[in-house]
């Protein structure tokens, strides 16, 4: 029986090629934590954890801690291919940080395709596509810096979708400039809003009814996480799909959606459920309950990005673009070959694991006392 006998952690500051602002955070880079697990056969697993305090509470320094403090001690030792009896172990150990356990969960998956020859995606049963489309995404800015950045990521990958964030500004001052931007993308790349819950349901039915001219793909969340009655009252009151994002933290949340009707679509991730177990235990659920999904970030690393792809491989019916951009939006990766991203694409990786592998002097470069 393979053994798992060292988990190394390597902090880290990403640097963004441009500021990038949402709702009320403006991220000029990321302190991700990129996790090893090592075997006593040499086999290792990499994952990925990115602190987003805004969204998970979690900072780089807490998920260093609990890895370091509560989970490397509990699979000293274990098996690694026991992932959902180790998941289950470290749940009953250690509440929420939910984000330091997508790490550790990330890399165990990636350690076990590797031990058993297979990719990622052939543990979660099969992938139903082998490329993705994905989504470029603008942060908040004036109209002239909006529409540049959405033109050189049209240019720079190809994408056909874009992800406009809005709802800082009062909401006709909103719909005035969402307009002027998506008019000048022209029809050259399909757009949606993300508003990060900046809206009451008043305000939400008032732009989307006033953008609804304009073909949009979805809203993605436009009112408060918990105000189901007010995301309800958005579904019925517009003809644009409504995706939940900050509503949806545990596979449970999924679940009360779809009994208060409150989304069209949930929104899925590789690291705010916990990992690849529990995203795809999401993508099952919302499947079951009728709700189409797609997978979205935190703006990870090349290592993050691959576990989200190996996700979006395997939903059963993928009709929106996910968002696998966040390795565009760094200076520099930490992979030793880039994820293939074309024509608005992203070839799902097809070798052992997650298949991918870290450059370690790059690492070094990037690391943080």
């Amino acid at each position: 029986m393979t053994k798992i006998t060292k988990i190394e952690i390597f902090s880290l500051v990403a640097k963004f090629k441009k500021p990038f602002s949402f709702s009320g955070i403006t991220r000029t880079s990321s302190k991700n934590i990129i996790i090893k697990i090592n075997t006593d056969e040499g086999v290792y697993g990499i994952g990925e954890a990115c602190p987003v305090p805004g969204m998970s509470g979690e900072t780089s320094a807490s998920i260093c801690s609990v890895i370091r403090e509560f989970i490397a001690p509990l699979l000293s030792g274990a098996d690694p291919l026991q992932i959902s009896v180790l998941t289950s172990k470290i749940d009953k150990a250690v509440g929420g940080n939910v984000v330091a356990k997508a790490g550790i969960n990330i890399a165990l998956y990636d350690l076990a395709g590797k031990l058993l020859g297979v990719p990622v995606y052939t543990l979660l049963g099969g992938k139903f596509r082998d490329y993705v489309d994905i989504n470029g995404s603008v942060g908040l800015g004036t109209a002239d810096e909006m529409t540049a950045t959405a033109e050189e990521q049209m240019e720079e990958a190809g994408v056909r979708y874009i992800k406009l964030y809005c709802g800082r500004d009062d909401v006709d001052k909103d719909v005035k400039k969402l307009k002027e931007i998506i008019r000048r993308i022209g029809g050259r790349a399909r757009v949606f809003l993300d508003v990060n819950q900046q809206w009451t349901p008043k305000a939400a039915i008032q732009a989307i009814r006033a953008l609804e001219e304009e073909n949009l793909l979805y809203v993605e969340q436009p009112t408060p996480k918990w105000d189901y009655a007010g995301m309800r009252q958005v579904c019925e009151a517009v003809e644009t799909p409504i995706a939940a994002d900050e509503a949806v933290v545990y596979t449970t949340d999924i679940t009360n959606l779809a009994l208060h009707r409150a989304a069209d679509i949930i929104t899925i991730y590789a690291l705010k459920p916990g990992g690849v177990k529990k995203g795809y235990e999401s993508i099952m659920l919302s499947a079951a309950l009728g709700m189409e999904c797609f997978i979205g970030s935190y703006l990870e690393l090349g290592v993050g990005t691959a576990a989200g792809i190996h996700l979006s491989a395997a939903i059963p019916s993928l009709k929106y673009p996910c968002y696998m951009f966040g390795p565009l939006k760094y200076e520099f990766d930490v992979l030793k070959e880039d994820l293939e991203i074309k024509d608005g694409r992203v070839k799902v990786p097809d070798g052992p694991g997650l298949g991918i592998d870290i450059d370690e002097d790059r690492l070094r470069l990037m690391m943080v006392e």
